[in-house]
């Protein structure tokens, strides 16, 4: 992509009607006055991270899904155990079941201790038991198993002093940390940000926080009394103009929330695209109304190009890729994909490739946890930031033509058309589809749709 493309005010992406559309849909405003800048690699965002942590006065707000139990989370401990001492706020969420499953809570239980306040959301082994008052057994329990799955907290971004935030898609872990040192780390992408768009984070943060303590607090108890009364929530203070940057905040919950409001702002963005459209993520496992919109994109003549793991980078993703499950998921969606026109990249190097940055027309790009997933789409909690218009877009765009040198482009004929019991895209419409916001769903979706709405399902 060259740096001839056409960034006008006319894109409708920049235009007032196109951010008004957006606004409707994420409920956040766009700021300007903000500086964002691109960290392309752990080790860069790393190096910001311990410098904001070191330098922090009065509050530290952490979210993410994973801590690894490695040098890089004992390391971030310590500065926190170090910070509690000297009087800073330390406020953290992570994901329950992630934590379960990487060993690392006894880091957040001694936080705890030294006086740190951590909720660990959608507890994993909280009503995992069927009511045997209510139906078959074996049906709730499948139900059960498929919802404590699907409802999880995919976010990544620390707050220090509600003055500056990171966020993307890196977590706490060596893995992230020595990314673009070590060749097993992974290629990820965070941003470091500040300006007045860290209100609106600061503010969902401590939405979030009451909000899940409550849901914890409720869970612990588990006696049936009335939900303990929420106390408001604090109002972030609004810092000043640090850059020229044009800012939304989107944050998608679509359990908490009942609404799937980062799906609706991304098909609103691939509906406006014009040029190009550049996603990565480590695995490519969209659903049809993702699909269907890209395909749309690439009839209007929109080259479209997603970034993904290759066999061999995907393995050192966690329990190797959960022993190759990731990347046969993944490859089974290709076919599809690439008979529609969209075009697939594999990264090449050992380390995986685990950035989820979206850039489109030189005119708007996201950083930050939503994949190109059903997860994702349909289920995780993530947080994003858009940039719309300025120097940023292109840096995110110059970084996937970097990115792209360390991949190989998979062709049509590298893959096999899948039976039909193997065709991730001939299985029965998920119904949350149809939280989506009807005039965004590509023609072929909406018809399902309203044919699952006929039905009453």
């Amino acid at each position: 992509m060259s740096d001839s493309t056409n960034t006008s005010v006319t894109h409708p992406l920049l235009t007032a009607a196109g951010q008004q559309q957006l606004d409707a849909l994420v409920h956040t405003p766009m700021h300007h006055g903000n500086q964002v800048k691109l960290l392309a690699s752990g080790a860069e965002s790393y190096k910001h991270r311990w410098d904001l942590l070191e330098n922090a006065k009065t509050t530290i707000h952490i979210v993410a899904f994973s801590m690894m139990k490695d040098k890089t989370s004992y390391k971030l401990r310590d500065i926190l155990l170090k910070k509690l001492k000297q009087g800073v706020e330390v406020k953290m969420i992570f994901d329950d079941a992630v934590m379960w499953s990487t060993f690392s809570g006894g880091i957040v239980t001694e936080l705890e201790q030294a006086g740190a306040q951590a909720i660990r959301y959608h507890k994993l082994f909280y009503k995992v038991l069927p009511d045997m008052t209510k139906g078959h057994p074996f049906k709730q329990a499948i139900s059960i198993f498929k919802h404590k799955l699907k409802r999880r907290f995919h976010e990544k971004y620390m707050i220090i002093d509600g003055d500056k935030v990171i966020l993307g898609g890196i977590n706490w872990g060596d893995k992230y940390a020595f990314g673009g040192i070590e060749p097993k780390a992974w290629r990820d992408s965070d941003a470091l940000i500040s300006g007045p768009v860290v209100a609106d984070i600061q503010q969902q943060f401590h939405k979030d926080f009451e909000r899940y303590s409550v849901m914890n607090n409720y869970i612990v108890d588990d006696l049936g009394h009335a939900l303990p009364q929420q106390e408001a929530t604090p109002t972030a203070v609004v810092t000043a103009a640090t850059g020229t940057e044009q800012v939304r905040y989107v944050a998608h919950k679509p359990y908490d929330d009942n609404e799937l409001v980062m799906t609706n702002a991304y098909l609103h963005v691939i509906k406006q695209a014009q040029n190009y459209i550049y996603w990565g993520c480590h695995g490519i496992r969209p659903p049809n109304v993702i699909v269907d919109a890209l395909a749309e994109a690439v009839e209007r003549g929109v080259d479209v190009r997603l970034y993904t793991n290759s066999q061999t980078s995907s393995q050192t993703l966690m329990m190797r890729g959960l022993m190759g499950w990731m990347y046969k998921e993944s490859h089974r969606h290709f076919h599809g994909l690439l008979d529609k026109g969209i075009r697939i990249f594999e990264w090449q190097k050992p380390g995986a490739f685990h950035s989820k940055n979206m850039a489109v027309d030189d005119v708007f790009a996201s950083v930050g946890s939503y994949n190109i997933a059903r997860g994702s789409v349909l289920h995780h909690t993530e947080s994003n930031i858009f940039v719309t218009d300025g120097e940023f877009p292109v840096e995110v765009r110059k970084q996937f033509d970097i990115d792209e040198q360390d991949c190989k482009e998979i062709l049509l004929k590298d893959t096999s058309a899948p039976t039909d019991s193997e065709n991730p895209y001939l299985r029965k419409l998920n119904y949350r589809n149809s939280m989506i916001n009807e005039d965004l769903l590509p023609e072929v979706v909406k018809k399902d749709i309203q044919a699952i709405n006929k039905q009453g399902l």
